[in-house]
């Protein structure tokens, strides 16, 4: 897979079975039946169960799989949970309401990057799904992306077109291959003023060799959930 390939999903055949082609019906068309196809897709990939949240902040829509909270409820053993992972988050871009805190944003964790050795994250950034200048917060909304991609050209461009757009319907969906919370790929989608869907599938790693290390330590994690990393932030 190349840096930006198109989408898993068929985004095109779901817009065509928009009943309103102008932008606030496709808008609303999408919010209301992305979350649904999204949990499809994301069941499909690894079954698991799951405990979703749908969290509305301002303008915006956060889908999480809250795997953590069946642990503690005693539903699964640790040793069966996924990471507490953020599914998808979408909505429409606007003006940022506050300025943005690093020194909040540096205390947020990586994830499994967040316990191998310090100068193996450097490739990697906390990245916002939904980017600060578009009205994201903060404390839903990080996951581990790649320098590459947080400040690639084409992801800055489709966050600049959001951003220049206020009103602009878009989303992100990270997509994982197992149990950990480092995403694989990460979809991004832009409804445009014409109507038409500019989505892209962004790759989220360096090596396959670093991504299944990732899973490695997860899953070593989950077998002795007593031990606390020696590297945690």
């Amino acid at each position: 897979m190349t840096n930006a390939d198109p989408p898993r999903i068929n985004y095109s055949q779901i817009l065509a079975a928009a009943p309103s082609h102008d932008y606030a019906g496709l808008h609303e068309f999408l919010f209301a039946e992305l979350p649904y196809v999204w949990l499809d897709d994301y069941i499909a990939m690894l079954p698991h169960q799951h405990n979703v949240h749908r969290i509305t902040v301002e303008s915006f829509e956060y889908l999480w799989d809250m795997s953590g909270e069946l642990v503690q409820q005693g539903i699964v053993p640790a040793s069966a949970a996924v990471d507490d992972r953020l599914i998808a988050a979408h909505g429409l871009s606007r003006p940022a309401a506050e300025a943005r805190q690093d020194s909040r944003l540096r205390g947020r964790t990586l994830g499994a990057v967040n316990v191998v050795d310090p100068s193996e994250r450097q490739a990697y950034d906390r990245g916002h799904a939904i980017g600060h200048a578009l009205g994201g917060v903060l404390d839903l909304n990080i996951i581990p992306q790649t320098r590459a991609v947080n400040r690639g050209g084409l992801w800055r461009q489709m966050e600049r077109y959001c951003q220049e757009h206020p009103g602009t319907y878009f989303f992100c969906r990270p997509i994982y291959t197992g149990l950990s919370s480092h995403p694989t790929e990460i979809e991004f989608g832009v409804l445009r003023s014409d109507g038409s869907l500019w989505a892209h599938t962004f790759k989220n790693y360096g090596t396959i060799e670093e991504l299944e290390t990732f899973e490695r330590l997860y899953r070593e994690k989950i077998a002795s959930p007593e031990k606390t990393s020696k590297n945690a932030d």
